[in-house]
Order: C-alpha cells, then structure tokens, then sequence
C-alpha cells in the first residue's frame, strides 16, 4: 500500500461493505438434529439447500480447493456471522468458531491454525470462501454425486446462531461499485478485495492482499474537495503528484478522453516496490477524482490490463442502475466515525473529516472542529472545579473585552450526565468563535469532548452540536483496561512554577515558566526559541551594540511599516536589571499583514562580542495582567554571571 496515501486518511478502516450483506435472514433457534443437505457445482450458479435452487455466483476450483459464497454457508447451516477489525470474519457454530482473514490462508477452527491453498476473495461482489475447512469444522460431511457430479455436503443447522441479516442474493448481480454521496462508480474490482475506506469515504482501496507488504495489484479511488475554481491542466497534474511515493518518477502523462470525459492521466513507477502505477485525474463541480491503478511488473504494460476498469469509471452515480453496489458511508446525511485506538465514536454531518493529525481523535467539516481527548482524573476533583479552574485559565490567557457568554449546564450523553461549559472569545475585527467544551467523570479519568465554530453560524452549528452529544459515545472499559496515568497538560497548567535555565557559553541564568514550550531550549546553542499560548520568547546574540540595535528598531517608527501595519513605538529606555545595565524597546503592531495585532518587547544587554538579545512578543487578545506579569518575572530574571 502506498504509504503517503495511508497519511491522507488520518485514520482508516478495513472493509465491512463486502461481508455486511453475508449475515443469514434470520436467528435459527432450531435443533441441531435438523438437517441440512447443500449440493452444488463449479462452474454453476444454482445451488440447492435442501432442494430449494438459489442462483449466485458460481463456486470455482483454485489450487485443488472449492471455494464458494459465503453466504451458502451461512444460511445452510445458520451459522453465526461477525467482523471483526473490517477484514477477519469470524464464523459461530454452536461450540465452535472459524476465523478467516481477507487475503490470507491461515484459518483458525477453536483457536487451532489451519493453512488453505486459497484466501478468501472477493468475486463481482461475492464473498468467496474455501468450502471443505468450513464445513467440516461444523462436522459436515463431503461427498460426490457420481451421477449428477455436484458437490454434496450433508450437516445440520445451528442450534443458534443469534445473528439476522439480509437475503442471500443481495449483492448477486453487482457488476459495478460505487458512492451515491460522492457521485462515481466503475466496474468491480475482480479478483481484489476491498482493503481499505475513510470513515468518510472520500478514499476506498482494493489490493489482492490485505498485507500490504505483499501487494501485487491495487486500485484506489480518492475523491478530493477542491472548492468551485476550475483547475488547469499543470493544476490538475500537480494534484496527482502529491500523492507520489519518494522514490516515484513520471514515466508519462497526457490528457485523454473516455467516453466524451477529459481525464489526465499520469504513469510513474517506484523503484524500489518495482510497482508501475496509473492515475487518472477528473475535475466535476466542487470535486476532483483520482483513480489509481497499481501494478508490480518489469515495464509499463502491466497496467494495460486494467484499461477498461480504468475506462470504466465516471465521475456520476445512477441511483436507479441495479447492477451498482453503492459503497457510501453516508446513511440518512450522517457519517459514522470510530476511533478503536481511544474507544471512541461519534455520528457527524456529511461534510465533516477525520482531521486527527495528532495522536487524540479531531474532525472538521468547512467551518467546524471537533476534538475528544482524556486524561487521569485528579483525587477529588469534580466536573464543577473542572469548570472553575477552566474559567480561571480562560480569563487570564484573554482579556476581558474578549470573552463573553460564559456559561455552564448539565449535558447528557450516552455514557451519563456531563458538564458543559461554554464561551465565545474573539480574536479581533469582531470576529468571534464559539467553544463548547463539554467534560464527563467516569472511573478514573475526565473526558473531554470539545466543538468550537464561527458565532456566526451559531444556529448551524448548535444543531449539530446536539447530534454530537446524542451520538458520542465513549467505551470507558476500553480506556481503564488499556491506558495507565494520562496527564491532561492543558488542564494541570501551574502558571507559578519556574524552571531555571542557564548558559554556560553566554554566561546568564533565565528563569522560564515551566508550561512555556521549549522547541529550541539548548541555552547554549546560537539561539533560544520557546511559544506559549499567548505569544514566543527568543534568546540570541547579535554582533551590534545594544545601542545600535535599540536604534535599528526605533527606525521601525519612521518606515513604510507605520502605514501598512500600524507599527509605533511605545518604549525606548535603559533599565538595569540584576546590576546589568540594558535597552528595553516596546513596540506595537496595530495591524499587522495575516496576523493578530502584537506587542513586541526587547531587552538587548551589551557583550563583549556584541549583545545578547531577548525578545517577547504578546498578541493583543493575550495581553492580560497575568501574561504580561510572566513575561515582565521572565525579563527580570535574567542574570548576568
């Protein structure tokens, strides 16, 4: 599998479409001394249980081994049917258990591993399994007709098998597969089984293996939203390209027309998996398609044999076309996502994503984020000091004229009653954003579920925002059994606590709040970099004088920088510090391009090579007492040796 493809999904999930349509009609509560007799040919689509002829797709030999639709088997014998992890199906006969894997022969009868000739594959949407391994592990009998040469497997039904489904012929008959919410479809795969789809479904996979260190042949359909501009060509291809592998070079490309569509199509080959791969591009409205074709080989042509899959697909969906297996996962408007990792799911509009780029699970629609988090419950604390000590935060990372709403109220969700509490906080130019931040106790640990959007929308988004909270639900039990202490960062925040920090090579000593990030904090390197919240701190040291660089920002105040971001200076003096004496410039950028409006505050201390600089910079919103008091400790801190 492509490895840059698996990074676009943030998070994807093996197939449960192919076997979904497999489960038998009904729950059996029969006797197991019910019979049951299966007859049934290769090469012919009728099969007979208990004399009843039924059409599906045909059982095939491969390798000395039978395989037939799963679905034969499931509703002879009323066997129990499940899948687990989207690609292993577990089969439940009274006592005993098979487990088979999409893509791989090894099947598990009672835990004991049994190797077939034949994986199960998928044909023109037929789940299609090895007959002999599955049958006789229902103590089944197989035998041959002399006379009519069908296959006889004589057994008896489940006692129970405690699963429902639909008919056996559902999929018989899908020639074609595709997405109703998306818009596309194209020929079945043959021969591949579906290996991977998005929780949303904007990406679907099928691969001859579902390990994809073995992949020999893959096809994947990706569906990109890309707003109303009409992409170029160089555009277009430039998309395909994003999705190349390292090693992946351009063996071809040129626009073609199929079936009065323009496409641009793109050829590359990788050297080191030695796959040739094909992409087709297609712009329709608001949505860009990339079919791909992977094949490993010695030249190009291996991809021409699947020419008219390729040429198969279009970017539109017949609603009324039976031959067309719709794969969406859009059911009634709705997506539904699970995060198995954190034991989470949640059902959310079409429209919204997977965006967990981190490690906790986060989704967004255009306008819309929603994010799901834990962590170790403090001794005592309750979701009403959760909410105190929150507000705390709030009010001293942001000034007062920037917060408004605040509120709490009782939520409840699946798993018990939650506390919500919410507020809106503008970031400038009266543009404010609403966030919910809803907490739950359950054991040991609080969780958070936290939906923010534009106030603006506010109508939108409070509906939504209800189906979150009706849908969300949290497997507790998972998260006990598999995590340990999870501190909560955000929440434990000591703005008090100090870390001193000093440089041999530069000789000073700093204090640095402890919750300040430090991505450069090797103080004795060139540079000094930390962020926090409200705004950055850098440490460095500059060849000019104290004075000459005092002068160098005052010249700020007379540049082009005063018009087009509003730059003033509010502050040049010298100050003495710890016995040292130093220049300290504040300046202002009232209307800074693509950013919030900031204060910037420089102390530069001269050196015998020049002067040790140390800057500050505080976005307006952040400019509370609290923040510029930690930043002011911060400067005085600072100690020459």
């Amino acid at each position: 599998m492509k490895m840059n493809v698996m990074k676009r999904m943030i998070m994807l999930v093996l197939p449960a479409l192919l076997v979904l349509a497999l489960l038998p009609i009904a729950a059996f509560a029969a006797d197991a001394s019910i019979q049951v007799e299966v007859r049934l040919k290769a090469g012919s689509k009728t099969v007979k249980i208990n004399g009843q002829a039924t059409t599906v797709e045909a059982p095939f030999v491969k390798a000395g081994t039978t395989m037939v639709p799963l679905k034969v088997i499931t509703n002879a014998f009323g066997a129990g049917l499940k899948l687990e992890n989207g690609n292993v199906i577990t089969l439940a006969y009274n006592e005993r258990k098979v487990v088979l894997t999409f893509g791989s022969k090894t099947v598990k009868v009672n835990g004991a591993a049994k190797t077939v000739a034949v994986a199960p594959v998928v044909v023109k949407g037929a789940t299609m399994v090895p007959l002999r391994v599955i049958v006789e592990a229902f103590g089944a009998k197989i035998t041959t007709d002399a006379k009519t040469k069908e296959t006889v497997i004589i057994g008896a039904k489940a006692q129970s098998s405690g699963t429902g489904g639909s008919s056996i012929d559902s999929d018989y008959g899908k020639t074609k597969i595709g997405d109703s919410y998306y818009g596309w479809s194209l020929n079945y795969p043959t021969g591949l089984v579906q290996v991977a789809q998005s929780d949303s479904g904007d990406f679907v996979s099928w691969a001859d293996t579902a390990d994809a260190s073995k992949v020999a042949a893959q096809v994947n359909v990706f569906t990109e939203m890309i707003g109303d501009d009409v992409l170029t060509v160089e555009e277009q291809r430039d998309l395909l390209y994003s999705y190349y592998d390292g090693d992946e070079i351009t063996v071809d490309k040129r626009t073609i027309t199929v079936g009065g569509q323009q496409f641009e199509k793109v050829v590359s080959y990788t050297k080191q998996s030695k796959m040739y791969y094909e992409y087709r591009g297609v712009q329709k409205a608001d949505k860009y398609f990339i079919v791909l074709v992977g094949v490993k080989g010695s030249d190009k042509s291996v991809l021409g044999g699947y020419d008219a899959l390729l040429n198969s697909f279009v970017p539109s969906f017949n609603v009324s076309d039976n031959t067309v297996k719709n794969i969406t996962k859009v059911q009634e408007g709705m997506i539904s996502f699970k995060d198995a990792d954190y034991g989470f799911s949640v059902k959310l509009p079409a429209g919204w994503y997977d965006d967990s780029d981190g490690s906790t699970p986060a989704f967004a629609n255009k306008t819309d984020s929603f994010l799901f988090s834990f962590g170790s419950l403090l001794t005592g604390d309750t979701l009403e000091s959760w909410a105190a000590r929150h507000e705390k935060n709030l009010r001293e990372e942001f000034v007062g004229s920037n917060i408004r709403n605040v509120a709490t109220a009782p939520v409840n969700l699946k798993n018990g009653v939650a506390l919500s509490l919410s507020y809106d906080i503008s970031y400038g130019e009266d543009y404010w954003i609403t966030f919910n931040e809803i907490a739950f106790i359950s054991g040991e640990y609080r969780y958070s579920l936290v939906y923010l959007h534009p106030s603006v929308n506010s109508a939108k988004s409070k509906d939504t925002l209800k189906q979150v909270i009706a849908s969300a639900t949290i497997d507790t039990a998972y998260i006990e059994k598999n995590f340990g202490l999870v501190d909560d960062r955000l929440d434990l925040i000591d703005r008090s606590k100090k870390i001193t920090k000093r440089s041999a090579t530069y000789g000073y000593s700093i204090e640095m709040p402890a919750f300040w990030t430090g991505e450069q904090n090797n103080f004795n390197e060139d540079e000094v970099y930390y962020t926090f919240n409200a705004g950055e701190f850098e440490a460095y040291e500059s060849t000019d004088s104290a004075e000459q660089l005092a002068s160098q920002v005052n010249e700020l105040a007379y540049g082009p920088q005063v018009t087009t971001e509003g730059i003033t200076i509010k502050e040049n003096t010298t100050v003495t510090i710890n016995g040292k004496t130093a220049r300290k410039v504040v300046l202002h950028a009232a209307k800074p391009k693509g950013m919030l409006p900031y204060t910037e505050i420089l102390y530069f201390f001269d050196t015998a090579d020049g002067s040790m600089v140390f800057y500050f910079s505080l976005e307006d919103v952040h400019a509370t007492e609290s923040n510029l008091k930690l930043i002011n400790d911060v400067a005085q801190s600072i100690r020459f040796i």
